[in-house]
């Protein structure tokens, strides 16, 4: 079956933007990878391996009936959960004072990454079989905060306070689209800053998120601790000016910006490309959430419009976050690039959710005939 104009636009643009995701991963990677594996290449190719598992699970993805999903919404979202649950035991690995991954001997994965999916799906099958009464308190508002509370919860814990935003944010969007009272958004407003206040200023963990706050404002008074990371991203946008140094030539790169191959790669992007250059990749961005849109109304299955819905919003979401935190709009947080940051569950779950748009979309030109 062909893709729509459409699809054709989300596939597109999502090998665009996984190729490119490559290319800066090994040139923002190769000094971090010569000092820690004495092989320049070896984000890069693990990178291009990711792919191309990526590529084979959306071309499963894309052919494998959705309804699957929808049937199977909550045992889905219990495994997700449970798989969360493990980083709390012996086979969680911690970094940074916060235990996100599962580690087996040499392979190690970041089961939020399959939280997201299992949340949005179960929020899109939970209101699709009850579209008549979401703006009851029972059947809406009660669920969409049930739902965001578990799943967000169990990774607030962790503690990621980002991923939980990406997944509350994205639950609530796709409860919100399908029509929730009025009321109940304003009551979910209200209650998100109450808890973004008690994430910040109650919850203690390993790093303060007040000094965050504080570099985030004055980054360069705090250059010697919390304000590093940010004044490094900012030095490196600032290099890139109008149309930047060049693919290659980044100087933040050289071990004065850590993460330059993971949450911080827009800023080597910037410096390498400029402003020209990312612009460009927010338009790319902009563009496949307007195909990805397209496809999602043209569905006439409620439960599909609202999937694809969700998933936009999973993606929409954390690469504006990613962006404005690299560009010093919001808070340092720990939110991959979707497509480019270097992580290998990241990637084949990002592509993997592609699959299940162009699933959609396959299904939306069948109707047709």
């Amino acid at each position: 079956m062909k893709l729509s104009k459409d699809g054709k636009g989300v596939f597109y643009i999502s090998i665009f933007l996984t190729i490119f995701g490559i290319i800066m991963v090994l040139s923002s990677s190769w000094p971090t990878a010569v000092s820690e594996h004495r092989a320049w290449y070896y984000y890069g190719l693990r990178q291009g391996v990711f792919a191309i598992l990526g590529f084979i699970v959306m071309q499963f993805t894309s052919k494998f009936d959705n309804e699957n999903y929808k049937k199977n919404a909550i045992w889905i979202f219990l495994i997700a959960v449970v798989l969360c649950g493990l980083v709390f035991t012996p086979l969680g690995k911690e970094i940074n004072y916060a235990k996100r991954w599962i580690k087996i001997k040499s392979f190690s994965f970041m089961p939020s990454d399959v939280l997201k999916f299992a949340s949005v799906n179960l929020a899109a099958a939970i209101v699709s079989q009850n579209i008549s009464k979401i703006k009851t308190f029972k059947k809406g508002f009660l669920r969409m905060i049930v739902l965001a509370g578990i799943s967000g919860g169990i990774v607030f814990l962790q503690p990621d306070l980002s991923t939980a935003i990406v997944i509350i944010g994205s639950v609530f969007c796709v409860f919100m689209v399908s029509g929730l009272n009025v009321k109940y958004i304003v009551s979910t407003l209200i209650a998100a800053v109450v808890f973004g206040y008690v994430a910040i200023f109650k919850v203690k963990i390993g790093y303060s998120r007040i000094d965050r706050i504080i570099a985030f404002i004055d980054p360069l008074g705090n250059l010697e601790d919390e304000g590093w990371q940010l004044s490094q991203s900012l030095a490196a946008v600032s290099n890139g000016s109008f149309l930047g140094s060049g693919l290659g030539m980044s100087k933040q790169k050289f071990l004065y910006l850590s993460q330059a191959h993971n949450d911080f790669i827009f800023a080597i992007i910037c410096e390498e490309f400029g402003f020209l250059g990312a612009l460009i990749l927010i338009i790319a961005y902009f563009a496949f959430l307007v195909f990805g849109i397209r496809i999602a109304m043209k569905s006439k299955l409620i439960y599909s419009r609202l999937l694809v819905s969700g998933i936009l919003f999973v993606i929409g979401i954390q690469a504006y976050v990613n962006m404005t935190v690299v560009t010093g709009l919001i808070p340092p947080t720990g939110l991959t690039l979707p497509f480019i940051s270097y992580g290998g569950t990241s990637l084949m779950i990002m592509l993997g959710l592609v699959g299940i748009i162009l699933n959609v979309d396959r299904n939306n030109e069948e109707e047709k005939k």
